[in-house]
């Protein structure tokens, strides 16, 4: 009798034990399927939006919209703060669109331009393999300009890059002397210089360039700094009259601004 009794406790026990599981394992379905349905405000585009137009203004231009979270974007915008009103769109809205964060960028960015500090210009230098650290310097990096001019003499005096076989090639005869022309600035773009196209020209027999000359070109880098007025004008000028030579600064380098030779040699006859 008390065996049978034992069973039977046994037996309601484990009944009610099933049923309480079933039970929270369907009250967690719901709890997942309320969340999916729960309802989120978003802000929706209700007239286009042309790229580049700041969020302050295109706040006429959007709606706010009450949408099942389980249809929205985690990366939906539920409002326009005011450390976003000078964000512009990066592309084109149409209406019915919900505006994402990603949408949202820095004018520079969306004007597909560069991100120039404050108060800076950006120029860009013409640079061999070796002017440019060999490839070390990257977008971001801190480095100092140097530059080599070549004075006195007669004739043509220059000195620029020449990438192929010696990577500067001086003509005429002078003194050469290397300074620093800007003691630090920060590199905004790297690139490629494009190749230079051959040109014909009836009236010129030596209308192409040479297998050499080409390659020379190919191996050229464009790098954009970021620099004040006289900075830009030292630079401009060097990059005509003389060799710019990049120096990849580390975490403690220090720089100092001078006008006097800090070597001198003479050039090739």
């Amino acid at each position: 009798m008390k065996r049978r009794v034992l069973t039977i406790v046994l037996a309601v026990t484990l009944a009610v034990l099933g049923a309480l599981a079933v039970l929270a394992y369907v009250n967690q379905a719901d709890a997942r399927a309320v969340e999916g349905q729960k309802a989120v405000t978003v802000l929706v585009v209700g007239k286009a939006i042309p790229s580049g137009t700041t969020a302050r203004d295109a706040k006429s231009s959007l709606r706010k919209e009450t949408l099942p979270a389980s249809s929205v974007s985690s990366d939906a915008v539920a409002e326009i703060t005011p450390d976003q009103d000078s964000l512009v769109i990066s592309t084109d809205l149409s209406p019915g669109q919900l505006l994402l964060r990603s949408m949202l960028v820095p004018a520079a960015q969306a004007a597909g331009g560069l991100a120039i500090p404050e108060g800076k210009v950006a120029v860009t230098i013409t640079l061999c393999g070796p002017e440019a650290v060999a490839g070390n310097v990257r977008v971001g990096s801190q480095v100092a300009v140097f530059g080599t001019v070549v004075a006195g003499g007669t004739g043509d005096v220059t000195a620029q890059p020449n990438c192929t076989g010696q990577h500067k090639q001086q003509v005429g005869k002078g003194i050469g002397n290397t300074r620093v022309v800007v003691p630090k600035v920060r590199v905004l773009a790297i690139g490629p210089a494009s190749s230079a196209t051959p040109q014909t020209d009836a009236k010129t027999t030596n209308s192409t360039l040479s297998q050499g000359a080409a390659s020379a070109q190919n191996d050229m880098t464009l790098v954009t700094v970021a620099v004040n007025q006289d900075d830009a004008e030292r630079l401009i000028l060097l990059t005509q009259t003389g060799l710019p030579y990049l120096a990849l600064l580390g975490p403690s380098a220090q720089i100092k601004p001078d006008d006097h030779p800090v070597s001198q040699f003479a050039p090739a006859k």
